[in-house]
């Protein structure tokens, strides 16, 4: 028994169908025109694609703002915690640095010590 074969078309065959002989048919001219564009199009194409996707040119500066910004607070961050490093080992090893924190932030004397303050002008 023979097999059947459908012949589906899709609805747009009617359109390129005309549209490939109608170029294939006319002068040099037209066909430049097509081409030029074309050409057109697709790099208006490339040029929206390059401004607004993911890996656009406005996304690409914002991420490397962004990413100078972390690494700015990051070092910050950094400062920070070797200050705080340096505080703890001030706090437990040195007795002077002690007696300076009493004195200057928590206002502390030696007993029978007298302190004057100097109100200035």
């Amino acid at each position: 028994m023979p097999r059947r074969i459908k012949n589906n078309k899709s609805i747009f065959t009617p359109i390129t169908d005309n549209f490939l002989k109608k170029i294939s048919t006319t002068d040099k001219r037209v066909r430049r025109k097509f081409v030029k564009y074309g050409f057109c199009l697709i790099g208006l194409f490339f040029v929206y694609s390059l401004l607004s996707s993911t890996y656009g040119i406005k996304r690409m500066i914002t991420l490397k703002l962004e990413k100078n910004t972390l690494i700015d607070l990051n070092r910050q961050e950094f400062v920070k915690l070797v200050d705080g490093q340096n505080m703890k080992n001030l706090l437990l090893h040195d007795d002077d640095y002690i007696e300076y924190i009493a004195r200057t932030r928590y206002h502390m004397v030696y007993p029978g010590e007298t302190i004057y303050r100097y109100q200035g002008q």
